[in-house]
């Protein structure tokens, strides 16, 4: 049976090209993000690659809109392999313009959603006894930049949440893991370009060794 990838955040860039890749193994793409046409155009040029796949808009940061889309995906499909969170709140505000407030809504953005998907997910995994869970990493995290505050403070959460969840979750056979991209990423890029990091993430998928990969 086909295996499943869904990915939450999706949108031209890393999670297409992540799309591509695990297309060309087989999987099944489901795409999730807010934006209906975004969905629609990136279904359209899987499908022209053979690629099967289907998209349906919702929230990360709504628990409810993101609970009734993993409802509908398992009245259709019994069991979903893996998932990459790819949503992030790439704002430009110093870290001294920042409140307690506004770091703490791009933390719900940048990391608790992330969890939200991921305990979703977890007693389906556990029940089958694998399962593979998937998150963009930043640089940021390693080194963090004052205009970019509120999403260092992100992609550090997101790092530590990743080594955690690959500790805890390793013995029952559920692999977590993170690509930890230090650049910007763009298509004309030799390095950071988006298909060399999709490469990265099947690396993760198929290998499932150590909890992240520094590019």
């Amino acid at each position: 049976m086909r295996k499943k990838l869904v990915i939450i955040g999706a949108g031209h860039g890393i999670s297409k090209a992540v799309a591509k890749k695990f297309g060309t193994e087989d999987y099944h793409i489901i795409l999730i993000a807010r934006r209906d046409e975004v969905l629609a155009e990136i279904s359209e040029e899987l499908e022209k690659q053979n690629i099967s796949s289907q998209y349906f808009v919702a929230d990360a940061r709504d628990t409810d809109s993101m609970r009734d889309v993993f409802e509908q995906i398992w009245e259709e499909y019994q069991f979903v392999d893996t998932i990459l969170y790819n949503v992030y709140n790439n704002k430009q505000v110093s870290i001294e313009e920042e409140t307690a407030d506004s770091i703490t809504k791009d933390f719900k953005t940048n990391v608790a959603a992330a969890f939200t998907a991921i305990q979703l997910v977890l007693p389906d995994m556990e029940k089958h006894n694998t399962g593979t869970i998937l998150l963009t990493g930043g640089g940021l995290a390693l080194k963090p930049f004052p205009l970019f505050g509120s999403l260092s403070i992100g992609k550090a959460g997101l790092r530590s949440l990743a080594e955690s969840l690959h500790i805890a979750l390793k013995p029952k056979n559920i692999y977590v893991g993170t690509v930890t991209i230090c650049g910007q990423v763009s298509e004309e890029d030799e390095k950071y370009n988006p298909t060399k990091i999709a490469d990265l993430f099947w690396q993760l998928n198929t290998e499932r060794a150590d909890f992240e990969i520094q590019y």
